[in-house]
């Protein structure tokens, strides 16, 4: 599969399998209290290493090394911990069974409450929980940018979950895009496998929202599964959306620093992205397309003519203007009303594909795959509205 080729760029590689090695013995060495393991791993609070691993849950596992630090009831750990700037105290565990009685959805200082660990449900009620507060700008330079590291969700995802997504070893010389073929192709021919990756899609699902766990877990059949990827995608009451996008946004090529919630929709992202790109009932659509958003002045201020960039997260789109809007509960938020009118006829993997047979709604909605591709054409102001034309890269 080719990729969108600039000179001087870094070849794509992966680094799967030794985050999926890295992230196993990060949190079984905090499960057996054996810190010193989790220091090398992760670094000093001040010269941090490997923060995209630092709030994974592993696929066999339940808590992350935060509940763990709660468990062994060390306080000296737990307040270490805190210092990481990637220190997310509001991860959640999965659904689980413990001394304390059921753990699901939550997070170390509830733990430490049940637990009967004052101290440290002191230590963590006077934190204030920072990660939250990274910018998530829409405009990402396609100069340098490569997709192993740039969509780090899905890299970090396949990690954790390897033996869902990927039993098999790793090249790692593969691009992400083409690993996730090779899977889909893989679940696509095998009754087990499917059945594997929806079980643990849903497993870690559950921690965001129930009601998306529900709809996925009820798929009786490969089709319904994949149906039920889509329609949850487009519930706006749900708020998948808004959470997934959030969640791709964030992602960056250094110091990646994914919340609990982003991982735990880490499953999700991996399996929509794979529709979106492989799946053949998806028509890929070639006539123009737009899009609607609310942005910051600093963000939209980047979208000059003759730029080239990448939308990280999953982006909708409509083939009627319409359609156009900017949902309350859904993207990104700011000042600025920008309106993009996407030109869509270049040969490109990343063409928006029309998702509205299994659509909530209709909307005639045409959605681009994480990592789509793009070029400023024009820039105009109409009114109130800023008004860009864009044009698809290939790939």
């Amino acid at each position: 599969m080719a990729s969108y080729a600039v000179p001087g760029r870094r070849p794509e590689t992966n680094t799967i399998e030794e985050d999926a090695r890295l992230a196993d013995v990060l949190v079984s060495s905090a499960k057996a209290g054996q810190w010193e393991n989790v220091w090398n791993i992760l670094g000093n609070p001040e010269n941090p290493r490997r923060d995209r691993l630092f709030n994974v849950i592993p696929e066999n596992r339940r808590w992350g090394i935060l509940h763990q630090a709660v468990y062994w009831n060390n306080t000296h750990v737990l307040q270490k911990l805190l210092r990481y700037p990637v220190c997310d105290k509001d991860i959640r565990a999965k659904q689980c069974m413990s001394e304390c009685g059921k753990t699901d959805r939550m997070n170390a200082e509830e733990v430490a409450a049940a637990y009967g660990h004052t101290a440290m449900t002191n230590v963590l009620s006077r934190h204030r929980n920072s990660i939250e507060d990274q910018s998530a700008p829409t405009f990402q330079s396609v100069d340098n940018y490569t997709q192993g590291e740039g969509l780090g969700l899905l890299t970090v995802t396949l990690a954790a979950y390897k033996s869902a997504f990927h039993p098999n070893p790793i090249n790692p010389n593969k691009s992400v895009i083409t690993i996730l073929g090779d899977i889909f192709s893989d679940i696509s021919q095998s009754e087990r496998r499917w059945k594997e990756v929806r079980d643990k899609v849903c497993d870690s699902v559950y921690v965001v929202c129930e009601e998306n766990y529900n709809k996925i877990k009820k798929s009786r059949n490969r089709q319904e599964f994949f149906q039920a990827i889509i329609n949850t995608y487009t519930m706006e009451e749900n708020y998948m959306y808004t959470y997934l996008n959030m969640a791709f946004r964030r992602q960056r090529e250094t110091a990646y620093k994914p919340t609990g919630n982003d991982l735990s929709l880490g499953p999700y992202a991996v399996m929509y992205q794979m529709l979106l790109l492989f799946w053949p009932e998806l028509q890929r659509e070639s006539r123009t397309t737009y899009r609607k958003m609310l942005l910051t002045k600093a963000d939209a201020d980047q979208y000059l003519v003759g730029k080239r960039f990448v939308w990280q997260s999953i982006v909708s789109s409509t083939t009627a203007l319409q359609h156009a809007i900017p949902f309350p509960t859904c993207g990104p938020e700011g000042e600025q009303s920008v309106i993009f009118t996407i030109d869509n006829k270049a040969n490109s993997q990343w063409k928006p594909r029309n998702i509205e047979k299994y659509a909530m709604y209709m909307e005639r909605e045409r959605t681009y795959p994480a990592g789509a591709k793009f070029q400023v054409l024009g820039r105009t102001t109409k009114g109130s509205d800023l008004h860009i034309s864009l044009k698809l890269l290939q790939n």
